[in-house]
């Protein structure tokens, strides 16, 4: 099928072939020549098939070769007719309908008119759902509005050929509350990470979760006015590699544009395993746990609007709470 430039979204001549729906560009086309064409108005025949695509011109009504032939007759445009003050004479209206052709309608299809459900068209597959197999992987699709979580997409990547050890679990959704877009589960890892779409009510940007270790949090600029782009939450982690490390429990934060300059903020606790009078504590409640904050830091850009010189800007502040006390 041939689909000619219009003056509309389409901005170039290509074709596409029914069979596979693949699109090929005129130059890189598999196809040979045209023998016949047709749009809304009438039926041309090509009069000269043995040319080469690219040395026919598409353009039926004004190709000056005259290689197509119209089908059906078409009435001829009214010349203007008019004289210097605007107006035709009668004279002439009456010779033009003497000399005007009959034309011939295109007669009526045999088949009844077509009519798409809209319910169905939504649809877009059986019951509103369908699955389609591939090689170590697996696409379930969905009708937009039919799933309770918006759900309209879902990818199951394996590492077998047998699908039966899952690597990730990509799902795709649409019109959710939160904005969620895209949501990737990876099973062996104990991983989740989320993608979220930028409106003026959504707040997170971004998440990457490993269960029972470590979140990662990117928000955007419009979210609130704290200036908070990322938080990143660490805890009861321990690197397998190093058995002498010991678990980190830390959470970080990064700030931008705040009117007191903070652009970084972490705090670093423990679960308190046994009492210790000597020290100066600070309980929390973190996961249903008490914990004990043990250091708290706090970073600032310069402000070069601010009546201090540079060198006596605050860059930095430590609250030590580890420290034992007498």
């Amino acid at each position: 099928m041939f689909v000619q430039k219009v003056d509309r979204s389409v901005n170039e001549e290509f074709f596409i072939e029914p069979t596979t729906g693949r699109k090929y560009n005129i130059e890189d086309s598999p196809y040979f020549s045209i023998q016949a064409a047709f749009n809304h108005q009438n039926f041309w025949i090509n009069l000269d098939p043995n040319r080469e695509i690219q040395n026919i011109n598409m353009n039926f009504e004004e190709d000056p070769d005259s290689n197509w032939e119209f089908v059906m007759l078409q009435s001829k445009k009214k010349s203007s007719g008019d004289d210097d003050n605007g107006e035709s004479s009668e004279h002439d209206d009456e010779n033009q309908d003497e000399n005007q052709e009959e034309v011939l309608d295109m007669p009526a299809p045999w088949s009844p008119k077509l009519f798409v459900n809209k319910d169905k068209f939504m649809d877009r597959c059986k019951d509103g759902e369908k699955t389609v197999f591939y090689k170590m992987c697996k696409v379930d699709y969905y009708s937009e509005c039919k799933q309770t979580d918006g759900l309209v997409r879902r990818i199951t990547l394996y590492k077998d050929y047998g699908r039966l050890i899952v690597k990730e679990v990509r799902s795709e959704y649409a019109c959710r509350i939160d904005k969620l877009i895209v949501r990737r589960r990876f099973p062996y890892e104990f991983k989740l990470v989320e993608h979220y779409e930028s409106m003026e009510d959504t707040h997170w940007k971004k998440l990457i979760q490993i269960d029972g270790h470590d979140r990662k949090l990117w928000f955007y600029h419009h979210r609130n006015k704290d200036g908070l782009i990322f938080r990143h939450e660490q805890y009861g982690y321990k690197n397998p590699k190093d058995i002498y490390e010991q678990e980190k429990n830390k959470i970080l934060e990064k700030y931008k544009n705040r009117p007191d300059k903070l652009i970084y903020r972490s705090v670093v606790w423990e679960k308190e395993d046994k009492p210790d009078n000597q020290a100066i504590k600070m309980k929390v409640r973190w996961c249903n746990d008490e914990v004990v904050i043990k250091k708290m830091t706090q970073k600032f850009e310069l402000d070069p609007h601010s009546f201090r010189p540079s060198g006596e800007q605050i860059r930095k502040t430590v609250f030590d709470l580890s420290t034992k006390q007498g």
